[in-house]
């Protein structure tokens, strides 16, 4: 039977597999790149617009890598304390902004990588309206956060 165990315990696995999929792809994503440009779209092994797309995936992808283990490890944390039923506390508060900074900081970098590769424009969109959508449970996940303080202290 499902419940909210189940969930939370799916949502780790899920990090933990995203978080082995980034690896991978810190070490195999140039190779990915040169495969699809070479295979997929034609173009020859030495040719100068495959030496610009893997530049500009190395310049795009590795410094958003960083945001994207920050961020997996503050929702691993954030799973955790929900999986211990401690959820309306402040470093869970704390892991929600810093989830939404790094996915604004991931839209900000991939909006500029989309001045020379459009598609990153459309990253930059999805990982904003994230980050937006973020914040705004942060806040009320921060009110919440204040009314049980605010109660434990009424008698």
């Amino acid at each position: 039977m499902w419940n909210r165990k189940s969930s939370v315990n799916l949502s780790l696995a899920v990090c933990y597999a995203a978080c082995v999929v980034l690896t991978a792809g810190l070490f195999l994503g140039p190779w990915a790149v040169k495969m699809w440009l070479c295979i997929y779209r034609g173009f020859a092994e030495d040719s100068a617009v495959l030496l610009y797309q893997q530049k500009l995936f190395a310049c795009c992808f590795y410094p958003c890598s960083v945001f994207a283990y920050v961020t997996l490890y503050s929702l691993f944390r954030l799973l955790l304390n929900i999986k211990k039923d401690i959820i309306f506390i402040t470093p869970n508060v704390r892991y929600l902004r810093r989830i939404s900074w790094c996915c604004i900081a991931v839209a900000v970098l991939t909006l500029v990588a989309g001045v020379f590769y459009i598609p990153y424009s459309f990253v930059a969109v999805a990982a904003g309206f994230v980050g937006l959508m973020l914040r705004v449970v942060k806040n009320v996940m921060e009110n919440a956060v204040q009314l049980k303080e605010e109660n434990e202290l009424t008698i």
